[in-house]
């Protein structure tokens, strides 16, 4: 019932998950696809033409191509709804494991998914959210010295770090679990084994970390974007804005979390303390780690939380009736028959419609105006909107190189604050825009650069629409 919830919730929301940076996504996974080859080197932009850009996405990136290529859109929205239901599925799973509990376990998972579903997108982080979860659940088990296949590890390190950069935060994870063990083995209460299991997981799951078509250059890429003003004007990257109501189950789990910690510190093994304290703190640094925190809090959470629904005599009866109504139900049967149905029904409406349901929103980004430049193909080098630049070249590309694309980490602060300069109308835009041959641009309707050009002499408007305007130059 859980896994149909949030597949199905997740299907719904199809075309809000779906945005600009999909495209880039998908225009390097038919690269990888077609040429069978991986690039380490920037194709993309004329700004940073062959500069090293390390792939720590390539896996998903051919996920995302090859399931596009079986239903086009619909088929990436399915992808990413199998994956956070899967993800949460984990979640509940070690949570009842810890609890048993299983009403607790899944009004706890439904919650967390509730305060993760702020970054629910079509995007590679996506996969970081379902190796979190399995990795805290394989390091719970070393801490209690139950039985696992350590090589498990490194092998889910190994696709982990070709499939996205939050692996760097299952590594984090495990630090929490090994600091923990070792201020415990100071107190002389933690066994000698586990530690010994802890950092043969830490060891080899850094070797397997760096075997990726970069090597090292995967934490270079990762650990890159250090730029104060990049990660300032970037809404993902930003600190969670309370006032939205869209973070009040993230704020009610951090409440949740302050008072277990106040409440029971006393009982709470120190590894759990550190992995609270830390994942709480990079996800009120930066929004888009609220589910990461929200993937390590239930399950120990549903643990602590266990103690005191005990006390209650008619929760407990309610438990063990849902326990034996989901013994029956045949859970499995019923999480494939609603994926074969929904993949059937796009199926069907890409038959009769010859297109897919979920599609690129024209509200946001500049679905006609690309429609126009393929009927009307424009010459030279073009400066775009940072957030259209993977669609853009999802669009255009080969024939169209970005000026710059979403992955700000790759463009540095120099770029990215000339690029915002320029958007903006500021300064004197047009001699930066000559000093890189830009011969037209795309940029929202309302952006200063669109403003600053209709009184230039030295632009025209090709094209505009509500959202987008397009300008050449005379």
């Amino acid at each position: 019932m859980l896994f149909v919830a949030i597949f199905v919730g997740a299907v719904l929301i199809g075309p809000r998950m779906i945005n600009g940076d999909l495209g880039r996504h998908l225009t390097l996974g038919r690269y990888m696809v077609t040429t069978l080859s991986v690039p380490t080197r920037d194709l993309f932009s004329f700004t940073k033409p062959d500069q090293s850009r390390p792939p720590y996405e390539w896996l998903a990136q051919i996920l995302f191509y090859m399931v596009y290529r079986l239903l086009n859109l619909d088929g990436v929205v399915l992808l990413t709804a199998l994956v956070l239901s899967l993800t949460f599925l984990f979640v509940y799973n070690d949570s009842v494991h810890r609890s048993s509990l299983p009403i607790l376990a899944a009004s706890l998972t439904l919650w967390v998914s509730a305060a993760s579903s702020l970054h629910w997108l079509t995007r590679p982080h996506i996969f970081s959210f379902l190796f979190m979860a399995i990795w805290i659940q394989w390091l719970e088990k070393i801490r209690n010295d139950e039985k696992i296949t350590l090589w498990l590890f490194p092998v889910l390190m190994l696709v982990w770090a070709n499939t996205h950069g939050g692996f760097i935060f299952g590594l984090l994870a495990w630090f929490a679990y090994f600091a923990g063990w070792l201020l415990e083995s100071w107190r002389k209460s933690a066994a000698m084994n586990i530690g010994r299991k802890l950092i043969f997981v830490g060891y080899t799951s850094m070797i397997t970390s760096i075997l990726t078509p970069d090597l090292w250059r995967n934490w270079q890429g990762v650990l890159g974007n250090d730029s104060f003003f990049i990660l300032s004007h970037t809404s993902e990257t930003m600190p969670p804005d309370f006032a939205l109501p869209g973070t009040l189950p993230f704020a009610v789990l951090l409440v949740m979390t302050l008072l277990l910690l106040l409440l029971g510190w006393k009982r709470i093994p120190i590894s759990h303390i550190f992995l609270l304290i830390g994942f709480a703190v990079i996800s009120l640094i930066m929004a888009r780690n609220i589910p990461l925190f929200a993937i390590a809090a239930a399950p120990i959470l549903a643990g602590y939380m266990k103690q005191t629904v005990n006390r209650i005599t008619l929760w407990l009866k309610l438990e063990e009736r849902i326990a034996m109504i989901d013994r029956g139900l045949r859970g499995y049967f019923w999480s494939i028959l609603v994926l074969v149905v929904t993949m059937g029904l796009f199926s069907y409406y890409q038959i009769v419609f010859h297109n897919s349901f979920n599609q690129f929103s024209p509200q946001t980004l500049p679905v006609q105006a690309v429609d126009w430049i393929e009927s009307h193909p424009l010459k030279g080098k073009m400066f775009n909107d940072f957030n259209w630049g993977g669609y853009l070249l999802f669009r255009l590309w080969p024939g169209q190189q970005v000026f710059i694309d979403s992955q700000s980490d790759f463009y540095g602060e120099e770029l990215t604050r000339e690029y915002a300069d320029i958007l903006t109308g500021r300064g004197n835009w047009d001699a930066a825009l000559n000093q890189h041959n830009v011969n037209w641009f795309i940029v929202p309707s309302h952006s200063g650069l669109a403003e600053s050009a209709r009184s230039s002499t030295d632009w025209q408007i090709a094209y505009e629409d509500i959202l987008a305007v397009i300008y050449v130059r005379k």
